[in-house]
């Protein structure tokens, strides 16, 4: 097993990843636009084949008004025959971990459905109780989903409103 970083998938990675089913991360109803990922961390099993993968991208949000820098974290994904065995933990906490000492970001902040909240949560991630505006065609909304957050160092996450500046990732 191996994790590596790259910035762009084959097609034949994408299809492996994403390509198993109809709307696998069940938002397709929120018809929400989507930010892409600057960097992803793909988990090979020793056959070479992907099997889980990690993306994310740094950016400023506001919080109360405030800039923080980021890394947005999505795309987690670990292809059926191979969940449970802690592939997708171990991808996002090396994606945070580049994000925490290579980037230098203060935060990681996510986008999840309401019944992966308990699974981010045992990673040390807690959820945005303020309201959170993301960017879309029509406007800023509200997110429709949970945002979670996991600060890094000794920093603290504010309680204030967030506006993302962007679409979601």
């Amino acid at each position: 097993m191996e994790i590596k970083q790259t910035n762009t998938l084959t097609e034949a990675e994408q299809k492996k990843l994403f390509g198993w089913g109809d709307d696998i991360f069940n938002v397709e109803p929120l018809t929400l636009r989507w930010r892409h990922k600057d960097l992803r961390f793909v988990l090979f099993d020793d056959d070479a084949e992907p099997v889980s993968h990690a993306g994310i991208l740094k950016h400023f949000v506001a919080v109360d008004g405030q800039p923080v820098l980021v890394a947005g974290l999505g795309g987690v994904v670990t292809v059926p025959g191979a969940r449970g065995r802690g592939f997708a933990r171990q991808v996002v906490q090396e994606a945070m971990k580049f994000a925490e000492h290579d980037w230098r970001v203060e935060a990681g902040l996510l986008f999840c459905r309401s019944q992966m909240v308990a699974y981010y949560e045992s990673l040390g991630w807690r959820v945005v109780e303020s309201p959170v505006m993301i960017d879309q065609p029509e406007g800023k909304i509200v997110s429709p989903l949970q945002v979670m957050v996991i600060p890094f160092g000794k920093r603290v996450w504010s309680a204030g409103t967030v506006d993302l500046q962007s679409l979601p990732w």
